[in-house]
Parts: C-alpha cells; sequence; structure tokens
C-alpha cells in the first residue's frame, strides 16, 4: 500500500512539474521574447509598402522595395546587427501579416487609428503623419470637399479614411485593391479623383507628368500619425522598447527629416516639430525624456 501510494504522490508530482513547464514554456507565447528571437536568427522581417512610390516600392530597374521606410527598415537592423528583410504589401494585407507572424513588425504607411489598436500594438512615438486629400485633374476645378458630392473618387481598399470621407463628404469612394490601380484609373479618366494621404500626393506631384495636369487643390482633412505596428502579444516586450527607443533616436538625430530631403519629399511640419520636440532642454535634462513613459508630454509622442 506504502508503494503504491508512493507512485501516486510520485506521478502527481510529475503531472505538476509538467504543467508548471507547459505553462511557463510550451503554452506561453513563443514570441514573449522576440527580439532575442531576432537577434539568435540574424534577420529582421519587415513589412513594408510595395505600391507606395518614394515611401515604399518596388523599384522597376532592380526588383528591391526601396523608399523611406525601406531605410528606416534598414536603420533599425543595422541598430540591431542583424539582416534585413523586407516583405513588401499591400494596405490591405498589412494587419494581416502581423497578425500571422509573416513579419516581426509593419514600417507601412500605417496611420494609428482605435481601430487597428484592437489588433496591434502601435509603437510610440509616432514616427509620421499624413492627413487625407485628393488628386484631381486641374480642369475639374474642385475647392472643396463638397465639390466631390456624387462624384467618381477612386481609393485604396483597407485605407482607413474611406468610410469617414463618405460620410462628411458624400464622396463616392471606388476602393480597389491595389493603388496602381487606383492611379490607372485616374489617369484613364475612370475616376475624377484620387484619394489619396497627402504626403504621397506631394511626392506625385513632383513628378512633371503629374504636375503639368493634375493638383491637390482641398484643405487636408483627419491627419493621423504614423507608427510602427508590432503583434499585440508584444506591447511591453523588449522588442516594442527598442523600436520605441529607435525611433526617438530618428527624431532626436534628424533621421526622418534627412530621409524626406533624400528622397524628394518636401519635410514636413510633423517631423519638424517632433524634432524640435525631442531635442529641445529644459534645466532637468530633454524636455522628452529619453523613454516614452506616461509622463512623456503629448507633443512628443
Amino acid at each position: 500500500m506504502k508503494l503504491r501510494e508512493w507512485v501516486v504522490s510520485l506521478l502527481a508530482l510529475l503531472l505538476a512539474v509538467l504543467a508548471a513547464w507547459m505553462a511557463g514554456t510550451v503554452w506561453a507565447p513563443a514570441h514573449a521574447e522576440m527580439l532575442e528571437r531576432i537577434r539568435q536568427r540574424g534577420v529582421l522581417v519587415v513589412g513594408v509598402k510595395r505600391d507606395v512610390p518614394l515611401w515604399g516600392s518596388v523599384d522597376p530597374r532592380t526588383g528591391q522595395l526601396v523608399g523611406l521606410e525601406p531605410d528606416l527598415a534598414a536603420d533599425l537592423a543595422g541598430r540591431l546587427g542583424v539582416r534585413l528583410e523586407l516583405v513588401g504589401l499591400l494596405s490591405a494585407e498589412r494587419l494581416d501579416a502581423i497578425e500571422r507572424r509573416r513579419v516581426d513588425l509593419l514600417l507601412a504607411t500605417l496611420s494609428d487609428t482605435p481601430e487597428r489598436r484592437e489588433r496591434l500594438t502601435m509603437v510610440m512615438p509616432h514616427y509620421y503623419a499624413s492627413g487625407v486629400n485628393i488628386l484631381a485633374r486641374r480642369q475639374s476645378a474642385f475647392r472643396d470637399w463638397p465639390d466631390l458630392r456624387n462624384r467618381r473618387v477612386c481609393g485604396r481598399r483597407g485605407a482607413f479614411y474611406n468610410r469617414s470621407i463618405t460620410v462628411s463628404a458624400g464622396v463616392d469612394v471606388v476602393a480597389l485593391y491595389d493603388n496602381s490601380l487606383s492611379v490607372a484609373a485616374l489617369r484613364e479618366g475612370r475616376c475624377d479623383a484620387l484619394l489619396y494621404e497627402d504626403t504621397s500626393i506631394v511626392a506625385m506631384l513632383q513628378d512633371p507628368a503629374w504636375s503639368r495636369d493634375f493638383e491637390m487643390p482641398l484643405p487636408t482633412l483627419f491627419v493621423t500619425p504614423w507608427a510602427i505596428g508590432i503583434h499585440r502579444d508584444d506591447a511591453g516586450s523588449r522588442l516594442e522598447t527598442f523600436l520605441s527607443r529607435a525611433v526617438i533616436a530618428w527624431h532626436r538625430q534628424g533621421v526622418v527629416a534627412d530621409l524626406e530631403r533624400k528622397w524628394g519629399i518636401p519635410v514636413t511640419a510633423f517631423s519638424a516639430r517632433m524634432s524640435t520636440a525631442w531635442r529641445k532642454r529644459t534645466g532637468q535634462g530633454y524636455l522628452c525624456g529619453d523613454a516614452v513613459t506616461r509622463d512623456t508630454p503629448k507633443e512628443c509622442l
């Protein structure tokens, strides 16, 4: 009887140890130390846009993904001392890519919205911002948003502002899967305007092929900051801390503004303001501090 009791006790102990081990390892999130996993594999996988010229697009000469955000991704890989692997994404593919862990993070013109915060973690501080405007033929003479009522306006599927513009301005948004399809529809006259981020329109208008006949005529709406996106379960992780400090360094060192100039993008008010804020000193050190905390001033985020 004693032997039987001893065996039962031993089995109970082994089961308890096994359960504790499974809770701490097997069933713990495999991404709990995502930053360490990235370092161990020696590769940082970053999702970037593949259809937004200057921000993230395929260079037709080399087939490589190039743009301001791929450059920022390269900066992150350099800070980690690992190789960079870029994954080109369309707007509609971004959230799925991070949720399925096809990529470690998103640097893909990702506007920070409440809906997206329910599905992933947005790294603070924001690294950029944009609003919504249109690209239209000069001859259309649009001057305010009500001018677009009942007009056919092309946009990107998955853009957060599509519904807001439809509701607020009565715009008939034709949401196409690929941005290149929207651009082609505008050129071919199948749409009266292209609904797009103002920063990207500014970049497009640097090309004489666009500036000759097209313009960005309306006041910008829905100015929204952009953030690096990571998996929702990586909130509070070392990866989030690393990325947050990297963005702080970008602002403090003028990295974003330098890349704007490199890619021929006019330096935006947002990048200038953030650079000023993160460089500003007080008697106690930097106004914004050296890390994002609950006490970080709103102007620094």
